[in-house]
């Protein structure tokens, strides 16, 4: 695991990494306290690259990548920070001297393995939480699929969810007709034993298309953040990318997060990868907490449902199901995010803005400072709990600016 902080101000982004990644040999897990995960992406130029997730691509660490990068492209100078992410990205396309096209195919089996899992791991989830134990594993497995074949296809608010611009017109065609065969043996080597009918395997062959060219990462994925400045970019910019598979030639990439400075928003910390002490100091809860109190909350005002329904043991049982479906489904939704709005509002002004607010005024060092505080608390949690320590290590800190370009604040080799 990994965790690393972007600091912005108006006058810079400061970058902090720690240099602990975790080696996965069959069933044996190592962790190694000597990753760098933080680079300039050419020298001589304002830009930064941190990574995060898989530390490869098809075998190749990612220094090697970004070495090759800036010996054998050289890139212009570019007018945005956006273009250089897109120009690194790009870059990967066809690259034959890295990523042979015979073991592409071992690639997108690893990607779509990967999220055949993930359908699994889905319907031990809905069997352990369903109350009908009746339902048979194979009916289980259908709605698993189901839902991973809808969430494919749409998104939470219910707008359809488009493909990839990485990928040319066509592309799904392509990926279900050269990788036909693949796509059987996986869907026959782990679905096979549960008798699913027509409709699912259908839709497992679909889902086996959709991995590859639909916006949505369900696989392992490397996280790319570029951070930094275009000769064109007034203020500091910072865009996250995530790539996964290498498939016929064109790597699955989507930009996950584009954050600006300007005029209106003077300061900003942005966190990646494991990092949840920071978001607990940032934001004055821990994020697994939270998630479970505003659980518990609905679990309860569902359970005033029942039990005020119940009180009225004389009216008719349809007028009861109805009062109970309506509450449930109008009423307590409403309670809830009031309530999330309650405290949304109290974090922002009791621990973000106070935070934020020192950080617009504050110099280059202090940016510096910041964000491997920041990254430390992560790496304080993970000893002080006698946990693995999948964050740990030494702290890698750069800080980028327009006036002086990137320089480094700490590096592992003492530079």
């Amino acid at each position: 695991m990994t965790s690393e902080i972007a600091v912005m101000n108006q006058r810079a982004v400061a970058l902090a990494a720690d240099s602990a990644v975790t080696l996965i040999d069959g069933g044996t897990v190592v962790v190694r306290n000597d990753q760098r995960k933080l680079y300039n992406l050419v020298e001589g130029r304002a830009v930064g690259v941190m990574f995060f997730g898989v530390a490869d691509i098809m075998g190749h660490p990612w220094e090697h990548l970004i070495e090759h990068y800036q010996k054998k492209v050289r890139p212009k100078e570019f007018a945005h920070l956006g273009d250089y992410a897109q120009s690194f990205t790009g870059m990967l396309d066809n690259l034959k001297e890295f990523f042979p096209p015979d073991r592409q195919k071992d690639d997108f089996k690893r990607l779509l393995a990967s999220v055949y899992r993930y359908i699994f791991h889905l319907a031990q989830y809905l069997r352990e939480t369903g109350e009908d134990q009746t339902i048979s594993d194979g009916q289980i497995l259908a709605e698993a699929i189901s839902r991973i074949w809808h969430d494919y296809q749409f998104r939470d608010d219910g707008a359809p969810r488009p493909d990839l611009a990485c990928f040319p017109q066509g592309f799904a065609d392509k990926v279900a007709r050269e990788h036909a065969l693949i796509i059987d043996e996986l869907i026959g080597y782990g679905f096979a034993p549960f008798g699913l009918g027509a409709s699912a395997v259908q839709q497992l062959k679909e889902i086996a298309v959709f991995a590859v060219v639909k916006d949505l990462f369900l696989e392992d994925v490397t996280g790319l953040v570029f951070a930094g400045f275009g000769t064109d970019d007034r203020y500091p910019v910072c865009v996250t990318y995530l790539l996964s598979a290498i498939v016929l030639g064109i790597v699955k990439r989507g930009r996950a997060s584009v954050d600006v400075i300007d005029t209106e928003i003077r300061s900003k910390i942005r966190m990646f990868a494991d990092s949840e002490v920071t978001h607990a100091f940032i934001r004055g809860i821990d994020f697994g907490l939270e998630r479970r109190v505003y659980g518990t909350m609905r679990m309860m005002l569902h359970a005033v449902v029942d039990e005020v329904v119940e009180a009225f043991p004389d009216a008719d049982a349809a007028r009861r199901d109805q009062v109970r479906k309506r509450f449930k489904s109008d009423l307590v939704p409403q309670y809830l995010d009031a309530f999330r709005g309650m405290i949304g509002d109290y974090q922002q002004q009791a621990y973000i803005n106070p935070v934020l607010r020192v950080l617009e005024i504050a110099a280059r060092r202090e940016l510096a400072d910041t964000a491997r505080e920041l990254v430390s608390l992560n790496v304080f949690k993970k000893r002080i709990m006698a946990q693995k320590q999948t964050v740990g290590g030494a702290i890698d800190v750069a800080v980028i600016s327009r006036e002086n370009g990137f320089q480094w604040f700490t590096k592992q080799d003492g530079a």
